[in-house]
């Protein structure tokens, strides 16, 4: 739970709750570390920024020839000889949502060469723990064992729709940077008591214009409900491999139209997923 729950017990801190206690403990500590204007608050968020992938989910279309060697979302999956379609633990086939080959100009790790996400909407799961969604990674392709594998019935019909990337830069939200930052964190309350976001928001429109909700690979997530970032086996945060939006052109709604967020440890190779809407 991110410091400023602490301080206000309200999920996304929009209140005019003030704790005096913590904002003059919070001044005394930055007053110690001559951290005090809002110069000095961009000056700690600047070398969060990631670089990211945005990820524009283009109309349906008619699938082109060989469309498995292409990033999108709906239509026919990449499979090799040998393969079977992804199914739940008591064999019901999952229903495919998107792949991304990997490239130079991506923002995925570089051993990864594919991604893919398969998900049960009967199901809907909503984290790790539940049965009903596989991130497939495939850390080379060979395009000469490509194989046709018939999509199984299920109830989601998708169509296939093209990807248009575009590289962007990504900070964390109010609703993480304490994980990141929490000098910053500090900064942005003492500066504004009544709207501790304030000033931090300020800073990220500054530094890398607004930020707003989007399917993406890589960066910091945005979150719709809080902070959930899970660790790794190590106890560090782990990375954001990709998060995906409801997005309209797919036929995606993600519960109330929220997100998807998927998360990566190259070291245990282990994947964490979780879901949040409104």
């Amino acid at each position: 739970m991110s410091f400023w729950k602490n301080i206000f017990g309200y999920k996304t801190g929009k209140n005019n709750t003030k704790t005096g206690s913590h904002f003059d403990t919070y001044r005394n500590e930055l007053h110690k570390l001559n951290l005090k204007s809002i110069s000095d608050l961009e000056a700690l968020v600047k070398p969060l920024i990631r670089e990211t992938t945005k990820i524009e989910v283009l109309p349906a279309s008619r699938p082109p020839e060989n469309s498995q060697l292409n990033s999108h979302f709906g239509g026919q999956p990449y499979f090799e000889k040998g393969e079977h379609w992804p199914t739940t633990k008591d064999g019901k086939a999952l229903d495919f949502i998107f792949q991304v080959f990997n490239a130079p100009d991506l923002d995925l790790p570089k051993h990864i060469a594919l991604i893919q996400f398969y998900y049960d909407w009967e199901v809907s799961p909503w984290d790790s723990i539940d049965d009903g969604w596989k991130v497939k990674i495939y850390p080379k392709v060979n395009p000469e064992h490509l194989k046709f594998i018939e999509k199984p019935e299920t109830s989601y019909t998708s169509s296939y729709c093209g990807i248009a990337f575009k590289p962007t830069r990504t900070l964390p939200d109010w609703e993480g940077i304490d994980l990141h930052c929490p000098d910053a964190s500090k900064l942005s309350c003492v500066l504004n008591e009544n709207e501790p976001w304030e000033p931090y928001d300020q800073v990220v429109t500054k530094l890398i214009g607004e930020q707003d909700y989007q399917s993406q690979l890589g960066g910091y997530p945005k979150w719709v409900q809080g902070e959930a970032t899970p660790k790794d086996n190590e106890g560090k945060s782990m990375k954001l491999l990709f998060q995906i939006d409801s997005e309209d052109h797919a036929g995606l709604m993600w519960g109330d139209t929220g997100l998807i967020y998927v998360f990566y440890d190259p070291k245990s190779e282990r994947i964490e997923f979780t879901l949040q809407c409104y």
